[in-house]
């Protein structure tokens, strides 16, 4: 999904970046290792706008809703789910970033072999850093999405699941296995003879 922005197309007065995200745009974004288990339903409408700040700082505003479908994690049927995407994040040129902050180079990739420690403050938790005359907005647009993901998805707000003795679902028949599990704990009583 080509989602390149040059700096100098944003004017004083922004830019709009409205886009139509197609299913295949979608699933792109959603093809990530470990895989998410959703899928897009519908294409999805990106509305977002990029406006200059505080000299070479750019704040990124954006929405998008996306209709998802996934696995129900009770009875692992066909479920979907709304999904609102809304963000905003602060684009900082990592060269002003580094002179103000006196922060090391981004690495090209992380390798995970470095320190695992630091503090930043919640402000900072919103800034992205980018290099260079043009920002990629996909990637962006991606963690933000990923983001806002639902860990899971019902099919019904009243789904009975499977049965876990048998493994009939539920919410299409009754399967009238015994699914009462006794404590182990209180299994010696019924050693007991009074």
């Amino acid at each position: 999904m080509d989602l390149l922005v040059k700096i100098d197309h944003i004017k004083d007065r922004g830019l709009s970046v409205d886009r139509e995200l197609g299913r295949g745009d979608l699933a792109e974004l959603l093809r990530v290792d470990p895989p998410t288990s959703y899928e897009p339903e519908t294409a999805a409408d990106l509305e977002a706008r990029l406006t200059k700040v505080n000299g070479g700082d750019i704040l990124f505003e954006g929405r998008v809703d996306l209709q998802l479908g996934g696995e129900c994690r009770r009875c692992l049927g066909r479920a979907e789910a709304t999904v609102p995407v809304s963000f905003k994040l602060d684009l900082v040129r990592q060269s002003v970033a580094k002179d103000e902050l006196d922060l090391p180079p981004l690495p090209v990739e992380d390798d995970g072999m470095g320190e695992i420690a630091g503090t930043f403050s919640p402000d900072d938790a919103n800034q992205v850093f980018y290099t260079g005359h043009e920002i990629d907005l996909a990637p962006i647009i991606r963690e933000q999405i990923l983001l806002a993901l639902p860990l899971t998805v019902l099919c019904d707000p009243d789904c009975k699941g499977l049965c876990q003795v048998c493994g009939k679902n539920l919410n299409v028949e009754e399967c009238g296995c015994d699914r009462h599990v006794p404590d182990p704990r209180w299994a010696g009583l019924k050693k007991i003879k009074l």
